[in-house]
């Protein structure tokens, strides 16, 4: 108890949900041998954790360590079931230095899912980005049953690292309109390459296929094929950045698109498709990208 009878409690914020300790089989002053590990977090102080990905309610374990001022050794737990896009959260521990952390992802190995996954001090009990923060100590990736942490491996910016390799299929759009796809939030990617099908109507006319690129509000590129596509017929149509143009003849075509071709978030990729009729349908969009996450946008 506190002097004048009020108890000493932990800050707001969600609590540890294992806490486990045992005594300690060796003693001794930390005023004298102390961790190496300079973090020492004071009872209004918490560990905040600012957590991205590109999954769907994910599941994410963090277990952490830390030494009491009396020189007892703690372990605590906090699971986070449901995480989809950012997240932050923050738990206490009341007073002592910080020894460890490690994290993972429990809710399984899903093909090009990433975590990223950044620890700081804050004081705010319920922490968003506008929150005050006071020292980022780590940051990196968290994949999926594999764990990472503090200390541990060199703490790493968002976008290090050769990116997540993505095979993204498309919305194919109504007959009569042309495909448009779009970088979603706090993504960056690196095109690699991009696929789709025109199967024209039995209305007689020439169509022109080719594909752009806008920022939003802005057309950045733009490419056709100089080869007339017909009535009742299909064509493959291929971009990848730095190719060479070429037609088989035989029912696909290979556009060139500039390279390397790094796209943000709100950019599009677009057909485009001059003499393009009511009946005639794009379908089966289907690109290769590298991607990685992007704080802002």
């Amino acid at each position: 108890m506190a002097v004048g009878g009020a108890p000493n409690t932990p800050p707001n914020g969600p609590p540890p949900s294992a806490i486990q300790t045992a005594p300690n089989l060796v003693a001794f002053d930390p005023k004298q041998v102390v961790p190496s590990q300079q973090i020492y977090l004071q009872r209004n102080d918490l560990i905040a954790f600012n957590i991205l990905t590109n999954g769907t309610s994910i599941a994410l374990r963090i277990d952490y360590r830390w030494l009491t001022p009396q020189g007892e050794i703690k372990e605590g737990e906090l699971n986070l079931p449901f995480v989809s896009g950012s997240a932050f959260v923050s738990l206490p521990i009341y007073e002592g230095w910080l020894l460890s952390f490690a994290a993972r992802v429990t809710s399984g190995a899903v093909l090009g899912q990433w975590t990223f996954l950044q620890a700081l001090i804050t004081r705010t009990p319920n922490p968003n980005a506008q929150s005050p923060m006071h020292a980022l100590f780590w940051s990196g990736f968290i994949y999926a049953f594999t764990a990472n942490g503090w200390p541990g491996l060199p703490a790493k910016e968002l976008t290090d690292g050769p990116g997540i390799i993505r095979s993204i299929t498309g919305s194919t759009p109504a007959p009569g309109a042309e495909i448009s796809e779009v970088i979603p939030s706090q993504r960056r990617w690196t095109l690699l390459c991009f696929r789709s099908t025109l199967t024209t109507s039995a209305t007689v006319a020439n169509r022109f296929p080719g594909f752009l690129l806008d920022d939003g509000g802005i057309n950045l590129f733009l490419i056709h094929t100089n080869a007339a596509l017909v009535a009742s017929s299909a064509l493959n149509t291929q971009i990848s950045p730095g190719n060479q143009f070429y037609g088989d003849g035989v029912g696909s075509l290979s556009l060139p698109f500039p390279t390397p071709l790094d796209l943000k978030v709100g950019y599009h990729i677009r057909s485009n498709t001059p003499g393009l009729q009511a009946a005639d349908q794009w379908s089966a969009p289907q690109y290769l990208v590298l991607e990685w996450g992007q704080w802002d946008s």
